[in-house]
């Protein structure tokens, strides 16, 4: 692995050994803790030196009695005969040190000498160095003394060495650990999304970050973990137990906390501090590296490990300052039953209301862990765990829980609990893409809590099944339920329930172009109660849709706002089903608006993650398709439709259907394939009512260029520019194409219209690189005799060369100037997530591995300048 951030010390070492070869001698202490890189250092330096110095390498070695000069021994046998027969047979130490000076006093080249590892040095060897020091400018010879400074402390001689020696005669030079931008930038050119795990756990030690790279993993490997079990045996009896006692406390070690432990280790704590282990942040201390803390935990037996966890937990139970979630971390170690189960469902509530549902998901799994099958918050606490596993992407695990609660709760026999279940199971298995066990599971629940009594859990059921039927567009049914909630929510004064319930009649009416602005304001409503109430999951719902419907309507800037404020209100507060999902929709307004790279990246990103769920994946995948077809990709394209079809047959649903059929229909006409004609039908008879409907249109549009008789049981209200489309005027249509952003759409039209601007629909194709459907529309035009048509770009210029975005180049640029993730996203005001998708899109359109060859690559390419 190349030396990072060490140029400046080797330049250091070089510039001193200049200045050596001229006659003038000097001594460095290169200092620095355990794996900094100190022996790396010099290696490298002495390998670069090459003939121009005569290069002599000893070491001290951690025995339980040093060798007597044990580096002179090390390097006796390069010396003349005479030097290593005086080392053997002189007791006096002066005659032998005189000696050696005198040896390599002789030498024609200057002389670079090696000790490492000093701290372990012997006091004859410890004699030698100030013999040594002291003289050394009187020959030429570099002299290298490595060594840990934080095992180097009072009373070792080497905490006094200094102080005796002419200053001129030496320097130190101390090894920093690297620098969180450094251990990034090594983690991102591994392949990880970020080094910041990696820095945490290391604390920038170049040895740790390097193992761990190597053992492609954030678990502490097996030379890291004997290296640091070898440093904790070296320790007394008292310091090895108070390590103990401290690598159980995860992350932070509080100052209350030690006032109550340190009486028992006289002296332990600040012992542990000047030797480095143990640092002073502020507020608490820590261990310098998190792989230290680990080791030293993993090493320790169950009975010593439980024992450790009761006492600090006797001892944190007393103190106002110590969190749930310190509390239920000990109680569980300490095996603590009754205590964990008072104490992880209080936790997991007061995680989500903070949004930290991934860690809430963990402390209801952790009371699940600890009750038993007859204690009565069982049931509770699998609900609660669905709930969190719901908004985090863990929908079959939260599937699994659910079921698992409607069991309890129906041998318990408790029927609001049981109605409650089922709606809520309903809610996970319509996420999972099951829309007939949705739909089933949620009347049940309206079945069973309709009982006369006006429950808030039927007021959720009554809503679930309004959501369920405006995700498949029927109108009447999502009114009819939705107000029905909305009127117990507004007897009940319950704002979640009323959040809920207006959102699906808001985006049912949104769908209808005679109640579209009713359908707005009311969405409006739900995202500003949502917002003002903390209820994140509905915020969540609220956002998603009015950034979907607005994508659907082709109102794009209006969509990048709601999209993009429900990607950040997500993404920081650990809401990753919408997350992913939201990003599966973002693909559909990119490839809309023509920025089909970045669309490219982001749909491969969200189909590689086996987590994310068939919903996502159908958008993404869609996206993908459409720009495979452009690219002239066929066979890919066929295999993603084929997918995409299997994903949304049990949805039901046209917004998941639509879209399919109508990347078939493009694939078809681009490759003059025979069309899917009972598909489209099908797919149309999901339409309540196809002549009042973006769906439709969107169909249509393609159902045209396919030369497909157009169905309508009444007059179509064709909306947006396909309404010009259908009518005949292609000129009125295409400026309507181009004005919402739909440039693709938009050359489509303009090819219906005279041969001039047939061929600026050829030209602008070309911009947008749908080669493959600029390729059949020329062939096309030749048919028809037609001449002069575009060329297009040539081929290294349609490459683009990669085909990098605007903003794919910006993020280049600044990478060229060693920014990191954090800086690009501050620079462009993007979230550090989204610089991770354009790097990744970068690597893989430049066919890359890492960010310092993809910046190479773009200025082999003329990219960059």
């Amino acid at each position: 692995m190349e030396l990072v951030e060490r140029t400046g010390y080797f330049n250091d070492l070089n510039n001193q050994f200049a200045r050596v070869a001229q006659g003038s001698g000097h001594a460095i202490f290169l200092m620095g803790e355990a794996g900094v890189g100190k022996t790396s250092l010099v290696n490298h330096f002495t390998n670069s030196l090459g003939h121009r110095a005569i290069c002599y390498i000893g070491a001290c070695d951690s025995l339980f009695t040093p060798r007597p000069l044990g580096p002179l021994h090390d390097i006796s046998g390069q010396l003349s005969g005479e030097f290593h027969e005086v080392l053997r047979n002189e007791k006096d130490r002066t005659q032998i040190f005189s000696t050696f000076l005198q040896a390599i006093s002789q030498s024609a080249r200057p002389v670079v000498m090696v000790f490492e590892d000093v701290h372990w040095a012997d006091e004859a060897t410890i004699d030698f160095i100030k013999f040594m020091a002291r003289r050394i400018t009187r020959s030429k010879c570099l002299f290298i003394l490595t060594f840990r400074d934080n095992e180097a402390l009072a009373p070792h001689p080497l905490s006094t060495i200094f102080g005796q020696l002419t200053p001129d005669s030496f320097s130190k030079i101390h090894l920093r650990v690297l620098s969180k931008e450094a251990v990034n930038k090594m983690a991102v050119e591994r392949g990880y999304a970020s080094g910041d795990k990696i820095y945490a756990l290391t604390g920038g030690n170049p040895f740790y970050v390097k193992e761990i790279l190597a053992n492609d993993g954030l678990t502490v490997p097996e030379r890291v973990k004997d290296s640091i079990i070898t440093t904790f045996h070296s320790k007394d009896e008292k310091m090895r137990e108070l390590w103990e006692v401290l690598s159980i406390l995860p992350s932070r070690i509080d100052f209350n906390l030690l006032e109550e432990i340190e009486p028992d280790y006289p002296n332990g704590i600040e012992d542990a501090i000047r030797s480095g282990v143990i640092v002073n942040r502020n507020d608490h201390l820590t261990f310098k590296h998190e792989l230290f803390r680990i080791a030293i935990e993993e090493s320790l037996s169950r009975y010593r490990r439980k024992a450790l966890h009761s006492r600090v937990l006797k001892i944190m139970l007393k103190s106002p300052t110590s969190t749930l979630a310190q509390l239920v971390h000990h109680a569980r170690s300490a095996e603590d039953k009754d205590l964990v189960l008072d104490l992880a469902p209080k936790a997991g509530k007061e995680a989500s209301s903070m949004g930290a549902h991934v860690e809430a998901a963990r402390f209801y799994q952790t009371g699940i862990d600890f009750a038993s099958d007859e204690h009565p918050e069982l049931p509770d606490l699998y609900s609660s765990f669905a709930y969190e596993c719901y908004l985090t992407n863990q929908i079959d695990i939260g599937v699994m829980a659910q079921e698992k609660a409607l069991a309890l709760w129906r041998e318990r026999k408790i029927d609001f609990k049981i109605g409650d279940a089922l709606r809520f199971l309903s809610r996970l298995t319509w996420f999972s893409g099951e829309r007939v066990n949705a739909t089933q599971y949620g009347e049940e629940a309206i079945a069973v809590l309709e009982n006369g009594m006006p429950t808030r859990e039927l007021a959720l059921a009554y809503s679930n099944l309004s959501q369920l039927n405006m995700l498949h567009d029927h109108r009447e049914n999502t009114i009819h339920w939705g107000q029905k909630a909305i009127e117990l929510a507004e007897k009940m004064n319950d704002p979640e329930i009323l959040s809920h319930a207006l959102n699906n009649v808001g985006s049912i009416s949104m769908k209808t172009s005679s109640r579209r602005q009713d359908g707005i304001d009311m969405l409006q409503e739900s995202l500003s109660i949502a917002l003002k109430h903390g209820l994140q999951e509905h915020a969540a719902r609220a956002f998603t849709n009015r950034g979907c419907f607005h994508v659907l309507i082709r109102e794009y800037s209006a969509a990048r706002e709601f999209l993009g404020a429900g990607l950040k209100y997500c993404e920081d507060r650990d809401l990753l089903s919408w997350y992913f999902y939201l990003l599966g929709e973002k693909t559909r307004l990119l490839v809309d608006t023509g920025h089909w790279n970045e669309a490219e990246q982001i749909a491969i990103s969200l189909r590689q993650n086996p987590e994310n769920l068939k919903l996502t994946k159908i958008g993404a995948t869609v996206s993908l398709a459409r720009i495979k077809i452009r690219h002239g990709e066929f066979e890919e394209a066929r295999q993603l439709i084929e997918e995409c079809k299997i994903l949304a047959s049990t949805t039901g649903e046209a917004y998941r259907v639509m879209p399919v059929i109508q990347a078939e229909l493009e694939l078809c006409w681009t490759t003059k394939q025979s069309i899917p004609e009972q598909e489209v039908q099908d797919a149309i008879k999901l339409l309540p009512d196809p002549t009042d409907s973006w769906h439709f249109t969107g169909i249509a549009f393609w159902m045209r260029k396919c030369e497909m008789d157009i169905p309508a049981d009444g007059v179509v209200q064709y909306t947006g520019p396909f309404k010009y489309q259908s009518s005949g005027d292609w000129l009125k249509a295409a400026e309507k194409w181009k004005s919402v952003g739909c440039l693709f759409e938009c050359a489509l039209t303009l090819m219906e219209g005279d041969e001039e601007h047939q061929r600026q629909g050829l030209t602008l194709l070309d911009q947008l690189g749908a080669t493959a459907t600029s390729e059949m529309l020329k062939g096309q035009m030749r048919d028809r005799g037609m001449r002069n048509i575009p060329r297009g770009p040539r081929e290294s210029t349609r490459s683009n060369p990669a085909q990098l975005t605007t903003r794919q180049i910006e993020i280049l640029l600044l990478l060229k100037n060693g920014a990191q993730n954090k800086q690009i996203a501050d620079k462009l005001f993007i979230s550090s997530k989204t610089v991770d998708h354009h790097i990744s899109a970068i690597l893989a359109k430049l066919e890359v591995k890492s960010r310092n060859l993809a910046v190479a690559e773009a200025l082999k390419l003329g990219i960059l300048k």
